[in-house]
């Protein structure tokens, strides 16, 4: 494994070498994940259409045992 150094600005923000984010496929939001030894760094997961769903409607759908969307369209749900 080849070790890149990156950078953190005044601001806070990191850098990440270019060649390793072509490598990984780093583009857009990355997730930061808290480990043991340090941060790691992934492409971020694209959301299913649960989290987008209960993050819209304000949904638990852990306890809901139905919903009716009846007269309700994606366009709505997305972006109302």
């Amino acid at each position: 494994m080849v070790m890149e150094v990156g950078k953190i600005d005044s601001q806070g923000r990191v850098l990440v070498p270019k060649a390793l984010r072509e490598n990984l496929g780093l583009t857009g939001e990355i997730e930061l994940v808290q480990v043991k030894d340090g941060i790691l760094l992934r492409p971020r997961k694209s959301k299913s259409w649960e989290q987008i769903l209960s993050e819209k409607l304000k949904v638990d759908w852990k306890q809901a045992m139905a919903v009716s969307l009846e007269g309700v369209s994606m366009d709505d749900v997305l972006f109302g």
